[in-house]
């Protein structure tokens, strides 16, 4: 009796977990921070000293990796400073050292002897370089530099064999999901694939794919939450060619291109390659002089200096912006001035890749309702992007008032700062109460 107590007990717990994995699994995936940006690992071409890859060449080859991943654009070796910059790769290493990792054995090795296998070695290169370094070799060359903060991407893949078209998911095509990673690990994006279960199934199917039926796909991918969604179609030409067909989907553009080659692996790689540039290409901007503007952000919900400090760290992550001084913290919202590279939209799309703040939508109505604040304290929402002509030349005037009043500037610690801690200049009380922030955000956690 008690054995059959304890079993049915190990069955409720095996329940219990399996349905707590499911439900991890289908947490909603949001933009992240990506790691390792600014290091590189790189596989010595032999193992015969006599003839494998100088150190120079490998510290050349990471730091290249790096200037790809760092600013997002693979063509930065053609850019006329790119010289320039390798000369001073050695200088920007923060540390390195070689690896040996013992080596994927073939079919006949397997079967071979324990001292056989350990004698299969391969040698790696790995270096990291000093993240400031990089950046300022890149601002100098006039290459944007991409933010630790990017969007997911979410990829259906669909394979055409003997003219049968299906979707296929990474246990299905273990290889060719390997390259996805690969690749997206070499340029420093993200991926989700998904599951392909029966709720996936239901929703989209290849035929979707091959027929860019836009809609269902991006009904199905509601379930991963990723910022972007790729489609891939590939099959073989009687040539013997492969070709992948590839359509991106992200803030309701559709972005196509096609790649050719003899070799599968180049044109699944390639394919992600492009990805990469596209998605920098939209969320990166290149800094010119006299490029910068300044927009009054307000985001509510922001209670306590540990609230404040995630809102700062995000926001000084963000590509997009150049410089942000805190004007106000007061009860639960703060207010921004930041000033941008290139163009607002690119700064309001940016801060959608992230779970941390939601926007807030208002009518012109309720933007004339609270144009005019008042000198109390009480808090009141605040105009966003859809601003009339009168609310814009509010927004202008303050931005004057702003700039007029910067020598007036107390400090004030946001809520919960202990003093002594650093604190960013603000405008007296009346002042900022006169100020019309013109884009506001809900802090989310």
């Amino acid at each position: 009796m008690k054995l059959k107590q304890t079993s049915n007990f190990y069955s409720i717990y095996l329940l219990a977990f399996i349905v707590f994995s499911g439900l991890l699994l289908v947490q909603p995936v949001f933009a992240g921070s990506v790691s390792k940006l600014y290091e590189s690992t790189i596989q010595v071409e032999s193992s015969d000293t006599k003839n494998e890859q100088s150190e120079n060449q490998l510290i050349a080859e990471a730091f290249t990796h790096v200037l790809i991943k760092v600013s997002g654009r693979s063509d930065v070796a053609t850019s006329p400073s790119y010289d320039a910059m390798l000369k001073k790769a050695e200088s920007a290493i923060s540390q390195f050292r070689y690896d040996y990792r013992t080596a994927p054995l073939n079919g006949e090795d397997k079967t071979g002897a324990i001292e056989q296998q350990e004698e299969k070695k391969e040698k790696w290169f790995w270096v990291s370089f000093n993240p400031k370094i990089i950046n300022d070799l890149l601002k100098e060359a006039q290459i944007p530099i991409w933010g630790k903060i990017r969007p997911e991407t979410l990829i259906w893949f669909s394979q055409e064999i003997q003219g049968k078209r299906q979707l296929q998911g990474q246990h299905d095509e273990p290889e060719i999901y390997a390259v996805f990673k690969q690749q997206a690990e070499q340029r420093g994006i993200s991926l989700i694939f998904p599951f392909l279960d029966l709720q996936d199934q239901s929703n989209v199917s290849a035929t979707d794919i091959w027929g860019n039926f836009n809609d269902a796909i991006l009904l199905a991918s509601r379930r991963y939450q990723a910022q972007s969604t790729l489609t891939t179609r590939l099959f073989k030409e009687p040539s013997g060619l492969w070709v992948s067909q590839w359509n991106l989907l992200m803030l309701g553009e559709v972005q196509s291109w096609d790649i050719r080659d003899e070799n599968l692996d180049r044109v699944l790689a390639s394919g992600i390659d492009e990805l990469a540039d596209k998605l920098s290409r939209q969320f990166t901007q290149v800094e010119r002089e006299g490029s910068d503007s300044g927009v009054l952000v307000q985001i509510n919900n922001v209670a306590g200096f540990k609230a404040y400090q995630e809102v700062d760290d995000y926001l000084h992550n963000l590509a997009t912006v150049k410089s942000i001084t805190l004007l106000l913290s007061e009860q639960d919202r703060v207010i921004y001035l930041i000033n941008y590279l290139s163009s607002k939209n690119s700064l309001i799309q940016e801060i959608r890749l992230g779970d941390l703040l939601n926007s807030v939508e208002r009518s012109p109505v309720d933007n004339q309702q609270y144009g005019n604040a008042s000198s109390d304290s009480t808090y009141k929402p605040v105009i966003l992007s859809n601003l009339d002509d009168n609310n814009l030349s509010e927004r202008e005037k303050s931005l004057t008032l702003l700039e007029s009043s910067k020598g007036n500037a107390q400090m004030q610690a946001p809520n919960g700062a202990k003093q002594g801690t650093s604190a960013t200049p603000m405008i007296a009380e009346k002042t900022v109460d006169r100020l019309i922030p013109e884009l506001e955000y809900w802090l989310a956690r």
